[in-house]
């Protein structure tokens, strides 16, 4: 049989919990149908709830605390091979069409071909210009002045995504002679939280205010409590109509972009696997917070669903699973072995119709800015149960049954004592010595201060990233919850 070609369309920011028939129930039919067609994976988590960290633990399949990337201002090094090395050495073409975020001179790693620029930036410079590119928008695309600007219009992240589609559609449009694995890379759902108008007016008559908006649950900690964000009843509905319209808006995106990959491996004779997942998710207000970098369940579960010949239909698989798993799920896929020295383990199993252990254990880290430097923080899901915990708040300590309570709205350590020491231990066995990871970062965000210097001296290299976008979309939407 020959070699299949694979398409994952990767998102940003997606929490599976906004689609057809989840907590928030939005039109989705692409992603319906995909669910129907093929294997979804309904216990998926990021490797981080951070965009650099997350891709970067994707493509090398290695946690955060072993290529030392936990921020958005650190990179893979050039020396560390991904999973699209592995695919290039059986004979693949490896195409990047649009976002994944690396920063510095490498804008491959492994990509053999990019097609459509970044959106986000590629330099560890921060330019002046990002500003008048993006007008009122400028602060918007980090959590706590997202709530600034709401509404139904325009954005940078609507016209770039549009960019990134049609790149891709005329791509497989065209022929090719090699094996293909394609990335299509869009910045959507990320906020700025503004859909289409239509999609933003459909979906305020629809959404709820997020649970517990207005309330700081007691178990959350001091480096949780200041991503909080006070904001309005008509705002924090607001980013919820936003963010299901983007949502919708981009599910209409992926069924345009399957249709040409059908057509495409139809016209190739050739097997195919359309995968579609995202980075981490956004929890849209909720707790009043904005965004992902926590380990709540709409922060860090990722959507994972794939479809293809030989691909199990109408399954899913409720184990707990990780972004480190692409990778290796893919290269047994493809035929290309497994990679060596990852954390990822192969999906390849589930994909045809095996169960997975549900005793296995999903770890996801993230290391939070404090005023006096960083501190490591840790999730740990296994089975039904999710430990968080933070360094130096060992005391609040958080333990939820996440199947009985997805919302996480009753926190059980003190009903669980033993179930608690149990996950302490595991967590200690994962990682004995996290002051050695943010001693690591401290040194890596003085290196970045280097770079910043070095790219100063001569000149920002910005030839892979977008600046086109219109001045149609630097003002305050057509409808405008909030604005500036």
């Amino acid at each position: 049989m020959s070699q299949p070609d694979i398409l994952l369309f990767m998102s940003d920011q997606h929490a599976p919990q906004f689609m057809g028939g989840e907590e928030v129930d939005i039109d989705t039919p692409n992603l319906d149908a995909l669910r129907r067609e093929g294997t979804s994976f309904s216990a998926a988590y990021t490797a981080c709830p951070l965009c650099v960290p997350a891709r970067m633990a994707m493509l090398s399949g290695m946690r955060p605390a072993r290529t030392g990337i936990f921020t958005n201002m650190d990179t893979l090094p050039s020396t560390l091979p991904t999973f699209l090395h592995q695919l290039v050495a059986v004979g693949y073409e490896t195409v990047l069409v649009g976002r994944m975020h690396f920063i510095g001179v490498d804008q491959r790693h492994g990509f053999t071909r990019r097609i459509a620029p970044d959106m986000t930036l590629v330099t560890w410079t921060r330019p002046e210009h990002l500003k008048r590119e993006r007008g009122v928008f400028a602060r918007t695309f980090a959590g706590k002045w997202a709530p600034e600007v709401v509404g139904g219009g325009e954005s940078p992240v609507l016209h770039y995504d549009e960019l990134v589609i049609d790149a891709a559609i005329e791509y497989l449009r065209q022929p090719h002679d090699k094996p293909q694995f394609i990335l299509v890379g869009t910045f959507g759902p990320h906020f700025p939280y503004v859909a289409p108008p239509e999609l933003f007016q459909k979906y305020w008559e629809r959404v709820e205010l997020p649970a517990m908006h207005g309330q700081t649950p007691a178990y959350m900690n001091p480096s949780l409590r200041k991503h909080r964000v006070e904001a309005s009843e008509e705002v924090a509905r607001g980013t919820r109509a936003a963010y299901c319209g983007m949502i919708e808006h981009m599910d209409g995106q992926i069924g345009r972009v399957r249709a040409a990959f059908d057509a495409f491996t139809e016209e190739r004779r050739v097997p195919k696997l359309f995968g579609y997942l995202s980075d981490h998710g956004d929890q849209a207000g909720e707790r009043d917070i904005y965004g992902k970098e926590t380990f709540f369940e709409k922060s860090a579960r990722v959507p994972m669903l794939f479809a293809g010949e030989g691909v199990a239909v109408g399954r899913t698989e409720t184990a707990p699973v990780s972004l480190l798993d692409v990778g290796p799920t893919l290269c047994q896929w493809a035929g290309a072995g497994q990679p060596e020295g990852v954390d990822g383990v192969s999906l390849a199993p589930a994909l045809t119709g095996e169960g997975l252990h549900e005793s296995r254990a999903v770890y996801s880290e993230y290391m939070e800015r404090e005023e006096d430097g960083w501190r490591y923080c840790m999730m740990l899901r296994r089975g039904p149960w999710k430990l968080i915990t933070y360094r130096g708040y060992e005391e609040q300590d958080m333990l939820f049954d996440v199947t009985a309570d997805p919302l996480e709205e009753y926190e059980r350590a003190a009903d669980e004592p033993g179930l608690l020491e149990e996950f302490r231990a595991l967590a200690r066995k994962l990682s004995p010595h996290p002051e050695r990871y943010e001693a690591a970062q401290a040194r890596q965000a003085r290196d970045a201060q280097l770079f910043i210097a070095y790219e100063k001296a001569v000149g920002l290299d910005e030839r892979e990233r977008w600046q086109a976008n219109p001045p149609s979309a630097r003002g305050n939407p057509e409808i405008c919850i909030a604005g500036l």
